[in-house]
């Protein structure tokens, strides 16, 4: 299903010991929720303050079945809705009684009308119903036929019942525990399918399929170690808080449900707009509800209602697969997984199948000053705690032998510490200040080929020996190449930044406190474009202004060239093996004459002196040529190397990720 970037919750890690993702035992101290941004989604007290990806095939099947089973997605202009089918559960006052707050009355019961084909509904008389409200609408009911009758139906819910014992017990305790329904469960089931590696094409990620920004409001870490939204146990509590954030703001567990699919901001609006707080009014109304969340609620209930009536649509038979179970061991900071499996016997798939949080496939670096990061990564930071590292599950049974052989990996690890990336840091940088390959840095961080770090990036590196890091040293000051203008500020200082890959003039102004269009002025730099890797700007900033964060030079570290003069050509050319002079024209020559004196071309004297190669020119015009660095005064015909001439370009550079260019 299509999430909007207003809905999706995020990942985490347990607290050391033995876990199950089908266990009671649930915990959520490593989860630090913002308990403001809650209270803005259920508009007031939460029920905590009271009381105290990928898509599955099956799921793109069901939605291609729903085109099917639902077309048109609202009525014609000019028709009416269709009219809706009586409740297939009798007034009898031994049976039990379907209700909905705000609901008008339900229809006089009838038989279906014929064009619904005069199907017979007598059969959902006796269906037991879930602990939340169910209204029978025609969706509903066509649902519930479709997983009844259909052969993709059945075949869909075969998978997803067997499939569901995974985090059955492990998510109806977490919702038992918060007094939410706990057939709310199927709503993991209609996200992911019970995949808790699922993602969606907006960036919903997970079992419950949290976006980013909610994730990280309900406590779920994302880093570019770990990503707590696939953590099935952190993910499902976070689950659990939105829910009953929803409903409190809400009061029906229908517009609940709807506002995970579309978001809650987007329900407040339509609910303004359109007057009403009945979910069945707004499905009905033209521009109200996305297509999408009009289905989404009769497809909860109808997959609540199969839950509770496996023999009804044929799946009392089929077994669920067992409760995901593992022990929890924790390792050194930098630890691979492959490490972790090796020492156990087992493959890697298996030890990171069941730490999908792990992005790098790695433990991350955590600081053992920080409490707070202990605390949101899941590490132990109880007294007398040895050493700071990070819980890893692995398989029932196999943690007391990882424990064993945690020596095999202890002594093939590499002593690293806790660093922070600046702004404008490169990996080649990090890894040159201490003295190793910069391949040694991306294999310790897990860092792809394209992948760019950002500043404030916390990376593993090798400790520094005697504790401290030395500064690369140069012989010569770096060169900065600044405009011809000069700009004098007696309140400021300035200080040179290098670009690197993925640099935006909005991120630099940030980082340094100054404008973009200062910037532009500064550099004659235009605004739409996009920075290069290497290009130098110079900026002026306050005095006082916190650099310590950032990768910078002031302006006694750096060689200033200003563009056009004669120390910069000296030093460009220099750089190429050549040297550049100006000749006087004699009398009706031509730039094309003069470079061919000196071996030039004529596109490359074009080029260097901006004038058409059969403009005549007049006795001492100025004609600049640019000639070998060890060359004498060329005598007339000598042939000198092409200045302009191609140049091999070598092997090209690694891209960097589509993801990290502005």
């Amino acid at each position: 299903m299509t999430k909007t970037p207003q809905k999706k919750p995020g990942n985490a890690a347990k607290a050391p010991g033995k876990g199950s993702a089908g266990s009671s035992r649930v915990k959520s101290s490593t989860r630090n929720p913002d308990a403001n941004a809650r209270r803005q989604v259920a508009g007031g007290s939460t029920n905590d303050d009271v009381a105290a990806g990928y898509e599955s095939a099956e799921l793109r099947s069901l939605h291609e079945a729903e085109r099917e089973l639902f077309p048109p997605a609202s009525p014609v202009p000019g028709q009416t809705w269709p009219t809706e089918l009586p409740s297939p559960l009798s007034s009898s006052p031994d049976r039990p009684h379907v209700h909905a707050s705000g609901l008008p009355p339900a229809p006089v019961a009838s038989a279906p009308p014929a064009a619904e084909g005069g199907r017979n509904l007598g059969w959902m008389a006796d269906l037991k119903l879930p602990d939340f409200p169910i209204r029978w609408d025609p969706r509903l009911v066509r649902y519930l036929e479709f997983f009844k009758d259909d052969p993709r139906g059945r075949s869909m819910l075969a998978i997803w019942h067997r499939r569901s014992g995974r985090y059955r017990t492990m998510v109806s305790t977490i919702l038992r525990r918060k007094s939410v329904p706990e057939d709310l469960f199927w709503i993991a089931m209609v996200e992911s399918g019970f995949d808790p590696a699922a993602r969606s094409p907006v960036g919903a990620l997970g079992l419950w399929q949290f976006m980013p920004e909610t994730g990280k409001q309900y406590g779920l870490l994302q880093d570019r170690w770990v990503d707590h939204r696939l953590n099935p146990q952190l993910a499902t509590e976070a689950a659990t808080e939105f829910l009953a954030d929803l409903q409190r703001r809400f009061g029906s567990w229908e517009l609940a449900i709807a506002s995970y699919n579309m978001g809650y901001a987007g329900m407040l609006g339509v609910v303004r707009k359109f007057n009403t707080n009945d979910f069945w009014t707004l499905a009905r109304l033209e521009g109200a509800l996305p297509w999408e969340t009009t289905l989404y609620v009769p497809k909860i209930m109808a997959a609540a209602i199969v839950g509770k009536n496996l023999s009804a649509f044929g799946l009392s038979e089929d077994k669920m697969e067992p409760p995901v179970e593992y022990d929890e061991v924790v390792v050194p900071p930098g630890t691979a997984l492959s490490q972790v499996a090796s020492a156990i016997g087992l493959s890697t798939k298996e030890i990171v199948d069941l730490n999908l949080e792990l992005r790098a496939q790695r433990t991350p670096p955590i600081d053992p000053n920080d409490k707070a990061e202990q605390k949101a990564k899941g590490a132990p930071s109880s007294e007398g705690e040895a050493a700071v590292g990070y819980p890893v599950k692995v398989p029932v049974g196999k943690g007391a032998l990882l424990t064993q052989n945690m020596s095999k990996i202890k002594k093939n690890y590499v002593a690293s510490e806790r660093y922070v990336v600046r702004f404008g840091e490169t990996v080649e940088q990090i890894a040159n200040a201490r003295g190793v390959a910069s391949s040694k840095v991306a294999e310790l961080n897990g860092i792809g080929p394209g992948e760019v770090v950002r500043g404030g990036t916390v990376l593993l590196v090798p400790a520094a020996k005697g504790g401290t890091v030395a500064a690369p040293t140069t012989s010569d000051k770096p060169v900065a190449i600044v405009p011809s203008d000069v700009f004098v500020y007696p309140d400021r200082k300035r200080v040179f930044y290098r670009v690197v890959t993925g640099d935006t003039l909005r991120d630099v102004a940030t980082t340094f406190h100054v404008t973009v269009d200062e910037i532009r002025r500064w550099n004659e730099i235009d605004p739409a474009g996009r920075l290069q890797e290497g290009m130098t700007l110079q900026l002026f900033v306050p005095p006082d202004t916190d650099l310590s964060k950032v990768l910078s030079l002031s302006e006694n570290q750096v060689r200033t060239i200003a563009v056009g003069t004669e120390d910069f050509f000296t030093y460009w050319e220099g750089q190429k093996g050549r040297r550049r002079i100006t000749v006087p024209a004699k009398l009706g020559e031509t730039i094309e004459i003069v470079g061919k004196r000196y071996g030039v071309t004529p596109a490359s004297m074009e080029r260097i002196n901006r004038k058409n190669r059969n403009e005549v020119l007049k006795e001492g015009d100025v004609v600049v040529v640019y000639l070998p660095a060890n060359s004498k005064k060329a005598d007339p015909g000598a042939q000198a190397d092409d200045p302009f001439a191609p140049e091999p370009l070598g092997p090209l550079p690694t891209p960097p990720a589509p993801g990290s260019l502005p």
